[in-house]
């Protein structure tokens, strides 16, 4: 993908069938994208998410870019 690529370093609402994560593209390829500063957004709260996350590209509904 690489509109997604053009997002490194940006603050971005990733969504999937299974969660919703807020964080900052660290990278991104064809296969995954790479989010550090993690949020997961599911509970009423936001939950820190230690680390980084890999998020299969195919499982992506949707990315919003936040500010």
């Amino acid at each position: 993908m690489r509109e997604l690529k053009l997002l490194t370093g940006k603050t971005v609402l990733v969504s999937t069938p299974e969660a919703t994560v807020r964080g900052i593209v660290e990278s991104a390829t064809r296969a995954f994208i790479t989010l550090a500063a993690a949020e997961s957004l599911d509970g009423p709260n936001p939950v820190s998410i230690t680390g980084f996350v890999l998020i299969p590209v195919p499982k992506v509904s949707y990315v919003q870019v936040t500010t």
